[in-house]
């Protein structure tokens, strides 16, 4: 009798990821409300977000993040490896992987950025599209395919400005919206990893200005890479210890903890 090979769950898929999680903390006198970074006490936010606000004005409603991708952390070369495509199959079972982990914190926790950013729900969904890969991202594979709870309100909303800068520089101007948005009141963008914010910030800010009211973001992974000067580095040090001493739990997000 032949037998059909079980299909793994989601729970399965994400599983092992728990291994290396690492929680981003939540908004307090350390750390960011907006982009849940260290910062300096007394300052409201990070000097990223503050430009972000400045330059762009109309920023996101609220970001989540599912974990940290502190530098030299499996997490954060999983992000990089599901992208690869030179390492095969090795990239597909990551992205398959990924896609488990991103299906498992959104059925826990979207409601918790749609809360932050003051609206019931994301009529829509959509991706940070790449200008090194015009015919397509794997991300856009994993959101509009392989991941249930973002699959069926996947929509491509934005394409890459080529004569924009490059980088992590804050411009308004790094992505066009493709289509009318007209009746469209809550997108949700969702992103690999969040570094500076200038994609995620960008996305938002051609989303806003093309008539959307609410925009929130999800990125898998919150980059963290402690700086080289003082005392910049040792408060990222000091976030690190004290994820590291929170410990991963799918039960809670820095938007809900």
């Amino acid at each position: 009798m032949e037998l059909t090979p079980k299909v793994p769950t989601v729970e399965e898929l994400s599983a092992p990821f728990e291994n290396y999680l690492l929680p981003v903390l939540a908004a307090s006198a350390g750390v960011c409300p907006i982009c849940h970074t260290a910062k300096e006490d007394g300052f409201p936010f990070c000097y990223q977000c503050d430009q972000a606000r400045r330059i762009l004005g109309d920023t996101t409603d609220a970001l989540g993040f599912v974990a940290l991708a502190a530098k030299d952390n499996q997490f954060a070369r999983d992000l990089w490896v599901y992208k690869s495509p030179e390492i095969g199959s090795i990239a597909q079972r990551t992205q398959l992987g990924l896609a488990a982990v991103l299906w498992r914190w959104l059925k826990l926790h979207e409601s918790c950025v749609a809360r932050e950013a003051g609206t019931e729900e994301f009529e829509v969904v959509t991706s940070i599209p790449s200008i090194k890969r015009p015919s397509g991202h794997p991300l856009e594979t994993v959101v509009s395919s392989l991941v249930q709870p973002t699959a069926d309100r996947y929509q491509v909303l934005l394409s890459p400005n080529p004569h924009s800068a490059r980088g992590h520089i804050l411009v308004q101007d790094r992505f066009t919206v493709t289509m009318s948005l007209s009746g469209i009141k809550s997108i949700l963008i969702v992103d690999d990893t969040f570094t500076m914010g200038s994609r995620v910030q960008g996305a938002s800010f051609a989303l806003k200005n093309a008539g959307v009211e609410t925009v929130g973001a999800v990125c898998l992974g919150r980059h963290l890479a402690p700086p080289s000067s003082e005392p910049y580095r040792q408060l990222h040090l000091d976030y690190l210890k004290s994820a590291k001493q929170l410990g991963w739990s799918w039960d809670t997000c820095a938007l809900c903890r």
